[in-house]
């Protein structure tokens, strides 16, 4: 799960629909990126468009994306 993802969100008091109309797609797919279960290696330009909608500064994003995909990979190597 990117848990940085939820809680910008939360913090900004928007829902998963709210931020997935913002960026064109549906709630669903969204939900799926914010669980981990869809672009497990994020796109650049959703990264950039989700650094401008949940207002985290994209340097940012970057090294909480790095950390999620270690943590993901770790788990996925059942350390």
């Amino acid at each position: 799960m990117r848990k940085y993802l939820k809680d910008a969100r939360l913090n900004l008091g928007m829902s998963q629909s709210d931020v997935a109309k913002k960026l064109g797609i549906s709630a669903n797919y969204y939900s799926c990126i914010e669980n981990g279960e869809r672009q497990s290696d994020m796109k650049a330009s959703v990264l950039i468009d989700l650094s401008a909608i949940l207002k985290i500064p994209i340097n940012k994003m970057l090294i909480q994306e790095k950390e999620y995909q270690m943590q993901s990979k770790e788990t996925k190597q059942g350390k």
